[in-house]
């Protein structure tokens, strides 16, 4: 093709003509640079196409890690729930005939009351795209935003829950190893396998005596007790706050899922 062309211009330049040479020279021009422009918009193609492709596999490995980490943030809430449920519970057996009390109950919910749960989302997928630099393949802004930002939503969560967590192990643990026995709330706690199984997220369980952890000990005292009281004052106050602050990031994920699947089911 190219000898064929050269060819073409030897003859013109050969006859003198000129001008027709410079209208055939500009012609071979403008057909390169169509060709160019052909060969750029096939290669872009290509690369929109792998782009999408890339997307794709992207956006269900971001739905699988939120979904993954909703469904964990729903265990949370519920525990806490058992939490507030339990607490209250004991704060009534403080204005309840103190014979009519049963100690596994009262054991039963002071090992639920003493947990403490945290949230501890999975982010693998997240954290590579924002470090790779591949957030650009999702083409959605707005979701964009949403994956970046993730993170801070937790923040307030976090510090929450770690004071819940540090006012259990470092203030009521030890004032219950000092006034109560813990071997009862252990055993209470291993019995009970709703509460542990939304915990661990399993069924499985390990048979040991766990009978052999209990002990009589009078509760009465513990519950006219002023520090305990507070205690579970100041729990309660805690909790209650953290699930506010989880009922704001689950708001947060369930927007960001539905983003997910709306880009999927449009790409």
């Amino acid at each position: 093709m190219i000898k064929f062309f050269r060819k073409i211009r030897q003859k013109l330049l050969e006859q003198n003509r000129i001008s027709k040479y410079l209208l055939y020279a500009f012609g071979e021009i403008i057909l390169v640079v169509i060709g160019i422009l052909i060969a750029l918009q096939i290669n872009n193609w290509n690369e929109n196409k792998k782009d999408s492709k890339q997307e794709q596999e992207i956006l269900h490995q971001l739905l699988n890690e939120y979904n993954n980490n909703l469904e964990q943030l729903n265990s949370k809430i519920y525990i806490r729930q058992q939490v507030l449920k339990s607490a209250f519970e004991i704060l009534k057996y403080q204005k309840m005939d103190l014979s009519s009390i049963k100690q596994n109950d009262f054991d039963l919910h002071l090992s639920r009351v003493i947990t403490r749960p945290t949230f501890d989302p999975v982010t693998g997928v997240s954290d590579e795209l924002n470090s790779s630099g591949k957030l650009y393949l999702i083409k959605n802004a707005a979701l964009r935003t949403e994956i970046t930002s993730f993170k801070s939503h937790l923040g307030e969560l976090r510090e929450e829950e770690m004071v819940t967590f540090n006012h259990v192990e470092n203030l009521v643990i030890p004032f219950l190893i000092e006034k109560y026995s813990t071997g009862n709330v252990i055993s209470e706690f291993l019995k009970d396998d709703d509460f542990i199984s939304s915990f661990t997220l399993s069924t499985s369980k390990e048979d040991f005596p766990i009978e052999i952890l209990k002990s009589s000990h009078d509760f009465y005292p513990l519950l006219q007790s002023k520090e305990f009281k507070n205690h579970l004052s100041l729990m309660i106050s805690n909790v209650l706050y953290q699930n506010q602050q989880s009922y704001g990031v689950k708001e947060t994920m369930e927007n960001t899922i539905k983003m997910i699947k709306s880009q999927l089911k449009n790409d």
